[in-house]
């Protein structure tokens, strides 16, 4: 078998785990003898449990002296909650290390020449583009300092998210509502605003997770919300951040590890997150049905001619019930 066979390995493993609400990357590992068999394999399964090369090393035992390992992300070089990987497989008597992403982490990075200076082989980058695509938020935060931001939105077919009168459940039909579902298990965090909050009192959970595992409910604004409002229910309740849209986005990764956040708010805050140049991905619901007049997804945001507005030719194009979905990124 090609190393490219054993890293595919480890990318399988690696997607066992569910890490989306997670402050750790998803990483899969495996362990080959000499005579090219499969003795180990293991993967990552949340901040606190054993990291995926060490899972592969205890699963292996004794078969890992003189063995390769093949592993999805370099391996750490620090003490977290757990051990420093590097040394448990140079503890393991393993010879050879192949990596298909390198660390962005600077906190936990450098295991590869701590690996090298013990006289273990290293190779890198062996199916490096599938790895990073595996923890493309996670890898986007480190290099970026802030989370990946998704906006989805909900219009009738001219562009508004409610009536003249303010009603707005619902444009899109069931269908679409739980497409929603789909997008909001797959973030760490849900980000609204206070006059959402105010007009809609939604849950913004996921109906398929525990109570526990829910993403994170931030609300920004200065309005005041009642008590009992659906937002504060559940043991993880909804927490209200200060300052501006672009300081509470960056807060959201810098204090909380949260590397995907999906907002789901009016048009204030829509305006504000396109205005400041924060929205990655875009999930835009529309409904047939024309309203008129009403309030816009959008609004003003700096476009005052066809020749500076954003155009996004890479799209995915969907029907959801009687309702279409445009998704796209915009970088």
């Amino acid at each position: 078998m090609a190393p490219e066979d054993y890293m595919s390995r480890a990318l399988e493993l690696a997607i066992n785990a569910d890490l989306a609400r997670d402050t750790n990357p998803i990483v899969g590992a495996v362990i080959v003898d000499a005579a090219g068999k499969i003795v180990g394999q293991g993967f990552h399964n949340g901040s606190g449990t054993a990291h995926a090369e060490v899972v592969a090393i205890a699963n292996a035992g004794e078969k890992a002296k003189g063995a390769t390992l093949y592993c999805t992300l370099e391996p750490c070089n620090a003490q977290g909650k757990t051990g420093p990987c590097a040394q448990a497989i140079i503890s393991a008597g393993i010879l050879r290390v192949v990596i298909a992403q390198r660390d962005p982490n600077v906190a936990m990075s450098g295991g590869a020449q701590t690996l090298i200076a013990a006289g273990i082989a290293v190779e890198f980058d062996v199916m490096s583009e599938q790895a990073r695509e595996l923890n493309a938020s996670w890898n986007f935060a480190h290099e970026t300092n802030r989370p990946w931001v998704i906006w989805k939105t909900a219009t009738s077919l001219d562009g508004f998210i409610s009536a003249v009168d303010g009603t707005s459940q619902w444009i899109t039909g069931e269908p679409a509502r739980e497409r929603v579902q789909e997008i909001r298990a797959s973030v760490g965090a849900i980000v609204t605003g206070s006059g959402t909050v105010l007009a809609d009192d939604p849950l913004l959970t996921v109906r398929s997770l525990s109570e526990e595992n829910q993403p994170l409910r931030v609300i920004v604004g200065d309005r005041e919300i009642p008590k009992d409002a659906k937002v504060f229910t559940g043991p993880k309740p909804a927490i209200r951040i200060k300052g501006d849209l672009s300081e509470v986005i960056n807060a959201l990764w810098r204090e909380h590890g949260i590397h995907k956040v999906l907002v789901e708010a009016g048009a204030a805050i829509a305006h504000s997150i396109w205005s400041a140049d924060l929205v990655d991905e875009v999930y835009w619901f529309q409904a047939p049905v024309l309203i008129g007049d009403g309030t816009p997804a959008i609004g003003p945001f700096g476009v005052n001619t066809l020749a500076n507005a954003p155009r996004f030719p890479q799209y995915q194009l969907d029907r959801v019930g009687l309702d279409l979905l445009i998704h796209f990124k915009t970088r």
